[in-house]
C-alpha cells in the first residue's frame, strides 16, 4: 500500500485528475497527471497517485496483483525523480489498468507506465505555461 501522504484518497481527487490532467496511454495503461498547488506537509515528497484496476482486468487476484506491480513501478519512478513535480506544485496521478497489463513482464509494465506518465507530464507542463 501507497503511504497515507502519496495516495489520493478521496474519490474527488481522483475525479479531478482524470477530468482535469493530461492523459496519456499505451501498453495496457493510461496515466492521466494533474499538478496543482502543494498541498502536502512539510518534509514530504510532493507526489500522490492513484490506481484504477477493474474487474475486467480478471479476478481479485489477479487485480490484487497487478496492484502490487503498479506500486512497485510508482515507488521506482518516485524514487529515482524519474517524474519530478515543478517547483511549488503537487503531482496527481491517476494509473487506469487494462486488461492487457496481465500479459506484460516487468520491464514492460514499466516502461509503458513511465512513458505514458512522462508524456502526460509534458502535456500537462505544456498546457500550463499557455495559462
Amino acid at each position: 500500500m501507497l503511504p497515507k501522504e502519496h495516495r489520493l484518497t478521496s474519490s474527488r481527487d481522483h475525479r479531478d485528475t482524470m477530468r482535469q490532467g493530461s492523459r496519456a496511454g499505451g501498453g495496457g495503461v493510461m496515466v492521466a497527471v494533474r499538478i496543482g498547488p502543494h498541498r502536502s506537509a512539510a518534509g514530504t515528497d510532493p507526489w500522490r497517485c492513484g490506481l484504477v484496476v477493474s474487474k475486467a482486468v480478471g479476478n481479485a487476484v489477479v487485480r490484487h496483483r497487478v496492484q502490487r506491480r503498479l506500486r512497485h513501478i510508482i515507488f521506482d519512478l518516485m524514487r529515482d525523480d524519474a517524474l519530478a513535480a515543478p517547483e511549488g506544485g503537487q503531482l496527481d496521478m491517476v494509473i487506469r489498468a487494462f486488461p492487457e497489463i496481465v500479459d506484460l513482464d516487468h520491464k514492460e509494465l514499466s516502461s509503458a507506465v513511465h512513458s505514458a506518465a512522462e508524456r502526460a507530464l509534458r502535456k500537462t507542463s505544456r498546457q500550463r505555461g499557455q495559462q
